[in-house]
Order: C-alpha cells, then sequence, then structure tokens
C-alpha cells in the first residue's frame, strides 16, 4: 500500500479520475501506486493540502507524516508482512491522520507478537 493509492482511495476515485482531478497524467498516478517512481515529498504533502481542503481527508500530511508513512511501508516490506484488511484500514488511518503513527507501530507490534506466539 503506498501514500497516494491510500489518498486516492479516500475520494473514491478511478487512477483516471484522480489525475484529471489533481490535473496530472494518468501515468504519473499509474506509476506511483505501481511503485515504478515516487513522487517527492513536497508533492505528496500539496496533494493532501489540497485533499483536505476539498474536505476529503481531515488533516494534511506534513513533510514528517510522510516520511514516517514511508519509513513504515518500508519496515513493512523488510519484514514481509503481509496485511489483511483490517492492516490496510490501519494504514488508511495513519494516513489520514486518525492515528499516529506511534499508536499504529505499537497495534502492528502487539498484533504480530501474536501471531509470532501461535
Amino acid at each position: 500500500m503506498n501514500t497516494i493509492k491510500e489518498l486516492r482511495s479516500t475520494t473514491k476515485m478511478s487512477q483516471n479520475g484522480f489525475a484529471s482531478y489533481l490535473g496530472i497524467p494518468v501515468a504519473n498516478i499509474q506509476h506511483w501506486e505501481q511503485g515504478v517512481t515516487t513522487p517527492p515529498n513536497y508533492l505528496v504533502a500539496l496533494i493532501s493540502r489540497v485533499m483536505k481542503n476539498d474536505g476529503y481527508i481531515s488533516n494534511d500530511l506534513s513533510p514528517m507524516e510522510i516520511d514516517a508513512v514511508r519509513q513504515t511501508q518500508a519496515t513493512l516490506a523488510l519484514e514481509e508482512l503481509q496485511l489483511n484488511q483490517n492492516g490496510i484500514s490501519e494504514i488508511s488511518r495513519l494516513v489520514k491522520g486518525e492515528i499516529t503513527r506511534e499508536e499504529f507501530q505499537r497495534g502492528l507490534k502487539e498484533k504480530y507478537q501474536t501471531h509470532e506466539e501461535r
């Protein structure tokens, strides 16, 4: 899961619709979501600010929050963790600013330890 895809999913727009909304080529959205390229932090922050202004999200993402999301994504990738729908929902809450990075990581750690104990 990535930041741009999470932001787009809050709008319930298709990739084409989201690209049109932002005024950028759809190929950019596709490449960002597929991990072919990574948008710069300032662009993600700008997109989130526009989305907050338009009422799609409650808090725009600061560069520090964007880094935290990317750090979490890298941690998950390194540990090769598979996320179920609940995990994806928690990442969505993190991106929307509903929970802190620390709350997300604490919940992940608790779930991961519970899984390891089985």
